[in-house]
């Protein structure tokens, strides 16, 4: 036993030496990773064939408690070369803004033409600060025709609540021009309305804030559905993960995201707002047609549907034409030549064979169906609505 277990030794030590080990080597660096990126592509196709369009958060909603506030105002512009009003209410407006100044005129002592009653029109957008410049629209109440080279005295702008939020005064751009001869005039664009850029000032500050008056920011949805309110909603939660908000879709038209006391502060809902408003989600096609009846356009999402129908449009023109012949009488007969009206009634009947109208998931189906029909703007709108009132269109309507 002793013997043999030398002997295996023996061996096992010429194996060891007739076979040595793989020399040790490195381990390969492991491949480099593809960069990732959370980016959607903005545009894609579905595997129906569809469109899908993926815009970013920022585009389709919009904060929703920061609505503009809309101001209006009205005042005098003077310097006009003979084109403002001379109605009474320029000239009593005259009168009261000169008796304001320490003045004692009359109604009668003001003359018209160089001086135009009114309006003023602006938007005041959400945090916007004292002393910041507006744009300010201008436009004729009375009987001025035309605003070139005026200047407005200083006005205010009031909003819904009665109080002045904007102060205006300038010189005004007018985008329109007028030439007139002895016997003709030309007029390119408007010349009763005009634009005072950056003449409006600041004043007095609206009280936005970002929080709800639960506390929470609330995201308004431009497009509401239920679908565009849960994608919105699921990439609000995805950018969020791991911190502290709840996010919740509370209806069609509205997201809401719900933070705790500590980080409901401004600078932290402006970071949330500019890293969730650089999201892209998807978006669903509106099921809308709408259609001009004065031109016959036609504007339809993709995803517009029609039932598989039948379609034959008739039509027929009434033409009552009045016509006068002259009549004679018989040679050497005692009649007299006379003018007798005649009335010729004509019907012509446009009988547009049944065609068949197949079913169009895309706009260029829909497009293509109706083309074959030739139908004028009139009909057009017709046949849309009888598709609609007979449940073969699965889309809302809409006729303008």
């Amino acid at each position: 036993m002793r013997f043999l277990a030398v002997l295996t030794l023996v061996v096992a030590g010429f194996a060891l030496a007739q076979d040595p080990p793989p020399a040790a080597t490195a381990p390969a660096p492991p491949p480099a990773a593809a960069p990732v990126s959370n980016e959607v592509a903005a545009v894609h196709t579905s595997e129906s064939g569809e469109t899908v369009l993926s815009p970013r958060i920022r585009s389709v909603t919009r904060l929703h408690n920061s609505m503009p506030h809309h101001l209006f105002g009205v005042g005098l512009v003077t310097g006009l070369a003979g084109t403002g009003s001379s109605d009474r209410g320029t000239r009593q407006a005259i009168v009261n803004l000169v008796r304001q100044m320490g003045y004692n005129l009359t109604i009668a002592d003001v003359t018209g033409g160089s001086t135009a009653l009114v309006s003023l029109t602006c938007s005041l957008q959400p945090f916007a600060r004292a002393g910041q410049l507006l744009d300010v629209k201008v436009q004729v109440i009375g009987d001025a025709t035309s605003l070139r080279g005026g200047e407005l005295l200083r006005a205010e702008l009031k909003g819904v609540d009665g109080q002045t939020y904007v102060v205006a005064q300038g010189a005004l751009v007018v985008p329109g021009v007028s030439a007139s001869g002895t016997n003709a005039s030309v007029t390119k664009n408007q010349i009763t309305a005009a634009w005072l850029d950056n003449g409006g000032v600041v004043i007095r500050e609206e009280g936005t804030s970002f929080f709800s008056e639960s506390g929470a920011l609330e995201l308004q949805v431009l497009n509401p559905s239920p679908f565009n309110a849960a994608s919105i909603a699921a990439g609000v939660r995805t950018t969020l993960d791991g911190s502290s908000a709840v996010v919740s879709a509370v209806d069609p038209s509205l997201v809401r995201i719900e933070l705790s006391d500590e980080d409901r502060t401004n600078e932290n809902a402006l970071r949330i707002l500019n890293l969730v408003g650089n999201v892209r989600v998807a978006v669903e096609n509106p099921a809308k047609v709408l259609v001009d009846q004065t031109t016959g356009t036609v504007l339809a999402g993709e995803g517009v549907m029609i039932s598989p129908c039948v379609v034959g449009v008739s039509d027929f023109t009434i033409a009552i034409a009045n016509d006068e012949e002259v009549v004679q009488p018989n040679p050497f007969s005692p009649g007299t030549t006379e003018r007798v009206g005649r009335s010729r009634v004509e019907i012509q009947t446009d009988n547009r064979p049944l065609q068949k109208l197949g079913g169009g998931a895309t706009v260029s189906d829909l497009l293509q169906n109706l083309k074959a029909l030739g139908l004028s703007p009139d009909q057009l709108v017709r046949v849309f609505q009888a598709l609609d009132q007979g449940g073969f269109l699965h889309a809302t309507l809409e006729v303008r």
